[in-house]
C-alpha cells in the first residue's frame, strides 16, 4: 500500500511539474532559460533522477565521445527524456534495456529513447503527440496515461526549434527528437 502511494505521488508530481512547464512556455515562449549546456551533464543528470523514481529501470546510455554543448533549457530538455524514458520503462515490456543515444549532424543533434518491446499501434503513431488519451489502448503493464505527457515533450522541444517523432522498429519502438546545435534567436 505504501509503495503504491508513492508511486501516485511521483506521478501526480511529474505530471505538475509538466503542466507547470507547459503553461510557463506557452504564457511567454522568451521564458526558456537557453544557456549552451554539456549534452553529457543532461542525460547523467536524468539518468540519476530517473533512478531515484525507478531503480530498478536498466538502461543503456550511448552519448559521443567529444564534448557537446548545445542551447537549451536544460530542465525542459532533462523532463522531455525522463518522460520518454518512464514510457519507455512503464509502456514498452522492453526486452532488454532501454536505451538512450545521442548523435549529432551538421545542425541538429539528436537524442533517441529506444525500446525492444510491444511498439506502438500503428493508428496512433500519427496522433501520439496530440494530448488525447485512447480510452481502448491498454499497455503492456496494464497502465493507462492520460496522454498528456508526450504533448508536453512536444511543447518543450517546438519552443527549443526542434522536431520530435516516434516510429516502430522490428523489435519495439523508438521516440527521437532534435535540438539545433545554434540558438536562432542569436542569429537573428
Amino acid at each position: 500500500l505504501v509503495g503504491q502511494i508513492s508511486d501516485d505521488a511521483h506521478w501526480l508530481l511529474n505530471m505538475v511539474e509538466n503542466l507547470l512547464s507547459v503553461t510557463r512556455i506557452q504564457t511567454s515562449p522568451t521564458a526558456l532559460n537557453k544557456t549552451p549546456e554539456l549534452v553529457e551533464e543532461v542525460v547523467n543528470e536524468t539518468v540519476v533522477n530517473l533512478k531515484k523514481r525507478l531503480p530498478g529501470a536498466e538502461l543503456s546510455i550511448s552519448i559521443p565521445d567529444d564534448p557537446l554543448f548545445v542551447p537549451m533549457d536544460a530542465t525542459l530538455i532533462e523532463q522531455v527524456l525522463i518522460n520518454l524514458l518512464e514510457n519507455a520503462v512503464y509502456h514498452s515490456a522492453s526486452t532488454r534495456p532501454i536505451e538512450c543515444r545521442v548523435t549529432e549532424d551538421a545542425q541538429n543533434v539528436w537524442f533517441r529513447v529506444i525500446d525492444y518491446g510491444t511498439g506502438i499501434r500503428e493508428d496512433r503513431l500519427c496522433i501520439i503527440f496530440d494530448g488525447t488519451a485512447n480510452s481502448e489502448s491498454h499497455t503492456a503493464d496494464g497502465r493507462k496515461g492520460m496522454g498528456i505527457g508526450l504533448s508536453i515533450c512536444k511543447a518543450i522541444i517546438s519552443a527549443h526549434g526542434g522536431q520530435i517523432n516516434a516510429r516502430n522498429h522490428a523489435h519495439g519502438a523508438e521516440f527521437y527528437f532534435s535540438l539545433p546545435k545554434e540558438d536562432i534567436c542569436d542569429e537573428l
